[in-house]
C-alpha cells in the first residue's frame, strides 16, 4: 500500500497525499513516524522498490521519487534501509526503467543517513561482492536460501548453487523447502 501512494502511476489522489513527490512521500514518511516512535528507530528497518512495476505501482520518473524519500528517511535514524534493485522477483536491469542505484545510496549518505545500506535481487557471489565494494554495507539473498540451506557455507566455499524448484514453493509441505541437500550431504 505505501508503494502505492509513493508512486504517481498508481496515486491519483488530489488531496495531501497526492500530487507532489513531498505529497506522495507522506503517508510513508507518517507511517515511519508512527513506527519509531513506538519501538525506536534502531528497530525500524523499511524496504524501497524503486522500480517494481508490482501491482501497476510504477512512477515514470523514480529517480527524483526516491532520492527525496531517502533523504527524508535519513532523519530517522533507522536501522536499514533496504533496497530491491530492478524488479522484484524479476530481472536487476529493467531498461525501460533506468534507475542510479549508486545515487540513491549517495543521496542517503549525503542526508547524513547512518543507517545500514542493504541490496538484494538476483545477486550471485561476485556481484554481491561488487555491491559490497561500491559501497552497500549488507546484501540479502532470498530466493537462494530456499534451495540452499546452507547458502552461506557454499558462497564462503565457492561451490555451486542447488537451483530451487519454483513448483514447489508455498506448497506448504516439506518438498521444496526441507528437502534439498547440504553440501556435506552432496
Amino acid at each position: 500500500m505505501i508503494d502505492q501512494f509513493l508512486k504517481s502511476g498508481s496515486n491519483q489522489r488530489r488531496d495531501d497525499f497526492g500530487g507532489s513527490i513531498e505529497n506522495r512521500a507522506r503517508f510513508l514518511l507518517e507511517v515511519v513516524q508512527a513506527v519509531t516512535s513506538a519501538v525506536g528507530p534502531g528497530k525500524v528497518g523499511i524496504r524501497l522498490s524503486p522500480v517494481t512495476p508490482a501491482n501497476d505501482a510504477f512512477d515514470p520518473d523514480p529517480q527524483p521519487l526516491f532520492d527525496y524519500v531517502v533523504r527524508e528517511l535519513a532523519a530517522f535514524g533507522l536501522a536499514y534501509i533496504h533496497v530491491i534493485e530492478g524488479a522484484t522477483g524479476g530481472p536487476r536491469e529493467l531498461p525501460e526503467r533506468p534507475f542510479d542505484y549508486t545515487g540513491l545510496r549517495r543521496a542517503y549518505r549525503a542526508a547524513a543517513g547512518k543507517g545500514a545500506w542493504m541490496v538484494n535481487n538476483g545477486l550471485d557471489k561476485n556481484l554481491a561482492q561488487q555491491v559490497l565494494a561500491d559501497g552497500a554495507d549488507l546484501v540479502a539473498f532470498g530466493r537462494p536460501f530456499i534451495g540452499n540451506p546452507d547458502l552461506v557455507e557454499r558462497l564462503r566455499k565457492g561451490k555451486p548453487l542447488v537451483e530451487s524448484d519454483r513448483g514447489t514453493w508455498y506448497g506448504g509441505g516439506a518438498k521444496g523447502y526441507t528437502d534439498y541437500p547440504a553440501l556435506k550431504n552432496t
